[in-house]
């Protein structure tokens, strides 16, 4: 199983491996009635870290990056323009993944275990909410476990960060994963090098011993695992669930050795040269995958489902990255933070090349998954706030929303300094409705509106010029968060949860 790794690392450049991937073209597919599906989640990688383009114009890093094989994977399947995580951060994103529900809902609603109120008032002016710390448990409905009693094997790879340390939720398999490698509590890498953080530590990833020899860059290490549970399922015949969660491109900013030499010859800054290997170092594994699903004849009945937790992180860590056009980045209310990548490949459902512009998010995984292995939204409930999204993944049938988007970040994330030097970073809620945007800071009790149509940068608010859009919107913002029991930031000198937003003009 470790030749194939060998070999893409081996390749001269990335264009070798993709053109490997072209090839064989004639290969007999496997015939299921139910799908096989991937999950291949990036951590941090933001909407223009890629050489896809998923705005109206190449940006700055659509023309640095090298991501070829997530190219092929946009040509031939579904590629989101207005796709949003549910959150800034990334356990809520997560969570929402598996259970459906918007962090508002769940009120896991900061990255686990997050920072309490040990901080003075000139570090952190609001208290935050007694928020759900502890994450998801074993008695979560998640759609892994309904994947279970409908004939699938669930696997999960990488980085799971669904629940404290201690608690049945750090263990994928106590929220319907057959398999669990290299998850737990952590939300990142100690080191993208072997063995992967200090042995014995709590943070080190754990399960990989067996490349001690090899020493593979902790991308290959997870993918070389995904590759023998593919073969192994294959092998079994039965349809499986793989949720495949890269710790790439979290910090720390730590170089693919084999791939970085490409981008620092672009006069880049090293640390985004070093981003750079680790985002295409990535883009091989995804590549990797295909060609395995494709060697064993079962590409035909696999789905790809490629998204990022959140947005590309740009306020420290030696900036290895830039959201632009997009302002902000993970942590902020802006859309840098919560719009990213998303590709879709559904083999005989989706139309190869398709361009879909309509707002979804990261809730829209639960319905949309289990619809696509054959099973009715009957048998899961109503309790959701992600709809189903195949309607615009196969254009049969209407997509109807019949509701906006929701985004509920009550906590302030980050340390004292950054947040000085970046004000978006507060805590925050909004709303996205068709073109419409409005932010809310629960600090200054500032709403703002943008119009993302020919605002995407959020630069000129229109609250003013829009009273009425802007009145409607936080209207409605609030009515959800009162719906979902939404916890607010606490007043120090009361200690009493703000009120839910307001605009008051």
């Amino acid at each position: 199983m470790k030749k194939l790794t060998k070999q893409f690392l081996n390749s001269i450049g990335l264009i070798g491996f993709t053109t490997a991937l072209l090839g064989n073209s004639c290969s007999v597919p496997q015939q299921e009635s139910q799908p096989n599906i991937i999950l291949f989640l990036v951590d941090d990688m933001g909407w223009t870290d890629t050489s896809v383009s998923f705005g109206t114009e190449p940006t700055y890093n659509n023309k640095y990056h090298k991501t070829p094989n997530m190219e092929m994977l946009a040509s031939r399947g579904v590629k989101f323009t207005n796709a949003y995580s549910a959150s800034p951060v990334c356990s809520p994103t997560r969570c929402s993944i598996l259970t459906g529900k918007n962090p508002a809902k769940s009120q896991i609603t900061n990255w686990i275990p997050g920072r309490g109120n040990n901080f003075p008032e000139d570090d952190q002016k609001l208290l935050v909410p007694n928020w759900n710390v502890n994450g998801l448990n074993q008695d979560d409905i998640t759609f892994p476990k309904i994947l279970q009693k409908h004939g699938y094997v669930t696997a999960h790879i990488g980085k799971a960060h669904f629940g404290k340390e201690g608690t049945s939720g750090a263990d994928p398999k106590f929220l319907g994963f057959d398999y669990n490698i290299a998850g737990h509590h952590a939300g990142q890498p100690e080191s993208y090098y072997y063995p992967y953080g200090k042995k014995g530590s709590k943070y080190q990833v754990p399960d990989l011993e067996e490349f001690e020899k090899d020493s593979l860059y902790l991308t290959y290490a997870l993918t070389e695992k995904a590759n023998e549970l593919i073969e192994m399922f294959s092998k079994q015949k039965k349809p499986f669930f793989l949720n495949l969660a890269h710790y790439a491109v979290h910090t720390p900013i730590q170089e693919d050795k084999k791939l970085i030499s490409q981008f620092r010859q672009e006069g880049k800054t090293e640390t985004q040269a070093k981003y750079a290997s680790m985002v295409a170092s990535m883009d091989q594994s995804l590549g990797a995958i295909m060609q395995k699903l494709k060697e064993l004849n079962i590409d035909e009945n696999t789905i790809i489902i490629f998204a990022s937790d959140n947005g590309g992180l740009v306020t420290h860590a030696g900036y290895p990255t830039t959201n632009v056009p997009l302002s902000g980045g993970k942590g902020t209310c802006r859309e840098g933070a919560i719009r990213v990548p998303l590709i879709v490949k559904w083999p005989g459902k989706t139309v190869a090349g398709t361009i879909c512009n309509e707002p979804v998010i990261s809730d829209d995984f639960f319905p949309t998954i289990l619809n696509m292995a054959g099973v009715s939204d009957k048998l899961y409930g109503k309790d959701l706030d992600g709809k189903n999204l195949t309607p615009l993944l196969t254009k049969n049938g209407k997509f109807e929303r019949g509701d906006a988007l929701y985004f509920h970040y009550p906590h302030y994330w980050g340390w004292k300094q950054l947040r000085n030097d970046y004000e978006i970073i507060r805590p925050f809620s909004s709303i996205r409705s068709g073109k419409w945007k409005l932010c809310y800071s629960y600090e200054s009790q500032k709403v703002e509106l943008f119009n993302l149509e020919n605002d995407i940068s959020e630069s000129n608010n229109l609250v003013k010029q829009e009273p009425e859009i802007a009145k409607k919107l936080c209207s409605q913002l609030r009515s959800y968060l009162q719906k979902v029991n939404a916890q607010t930031p606490v007043e120090r000198s009361t200690g009493k949860p703000l009120s839910l937003p307001t605009l008051k003009l």
